[in-house]
């Protein structure tokens, strides 16, 4: 009968399960080390890209917001004090050009959203990377800014509600055919060379329109004066992103 002999294992002692445990902690924590540092640089690069994108954006802004401004101030506000002086001794038989051109011209209406370009804010957000801006600072201005811009977009809302009703109380006043020569075929306002009349002057129309352009008039100037606010805001933001993250000054 044969017998069989096992070979020899060594049992490790204490001391070198503790090294091969160490080991292998070593090489799980380096692993977790090195992947932190690689999400780190990684982060780094995408806040960059955001960064600069950020600027861009606001560089747009500083440029396209005082079309808005120039809009207002033109189609609104000046047609508004111009409004009352034309409408207060006119008749049916009067030309009534520049009435027709203020009118159309303050009814109409451009959106703050039209002049701001908040494509990076929106990825921000949408993507939940926000926390990418390391500066704080320039993080709430951030959001700052673009909840000053929400903020004017809804006041432009109940701006758009006075001129619709303007535009029914104005209703009365004019002839339809009058009204489509104050636009060119490319919906520019223009003044008339030929005289054109209103259909209609009751006291009561022109009453219920006078108060309509005043509100307008009203809004219309704290609007204006919120955008140029939001402007120079987007001037001093740019500069601290510039400043903070020692971009060149383009």
């Amino acid at each position: 009968m044969e017998v069989h002999h096992h070979p020899h294992v060594e049992k490790k002692n204490f001391k070198e399960y503790l090294l091969e445990g160490l080991m292998i902690f070593l090489a799980v924590s380096m692993g977790f080390f090195a992947e932190n540092i690689r999400e780190h640089f990684v982060n780094k690069e995408r806040e960059s890209k955001y960064i600069n994108s950020l600027v861009e954006d606001l560089s747009k802004d500083i440029t396209q917001l005082p079309g808005l401004v120039n809009n207002i101030q033109v189609q609104q506000l000046e047609a508004a004090d111009s409004l009352p002086v034309l409408l207060k001794n006119i008749d049916a038989h009067k030309p009534a050009n520049k009435i027709y051109f203020y009118l159309r011209g303050i009814t109409r209406q451009q959106p703050i959203n039209a002049f701001v370009t908040d494509r990076t804010i929106v990825q921000l957000k949408n993507s939940g990377e926000m926390r990418l801006i390391s500066n704080h600072q320039i993080a709430d201005q951030l959001i700052d800014y673009y909840k000053k811009i929400a903020f004017v977009a809804s006041l432009q809302d109940f701006l758009g509600q006075m001129k619709t009703e303007l535009g029914k109380s104005e209703l009365p006043l004019l002839d339809s055919y009058s009204f489509d020569k104050v636009s060119d075929t490319l919906d520019n306002l223009v003044i008339p060379l030929d005289p054109i009349y209103l259909r209609s002057a009751d006291p009561l129309s022109i009453n219920n329109s006078l108060i309509e352009i005043s509100y307008i008039r009203g809004l219309s100037k704290a609007i204006k004066k919120y955008i140029l606010n939001i402007k120079d805001e987007a001037v001093t933001i740019r500069k601290l992103i510039i400043d903070k993250y020692e971009l060149k000054n383009e």
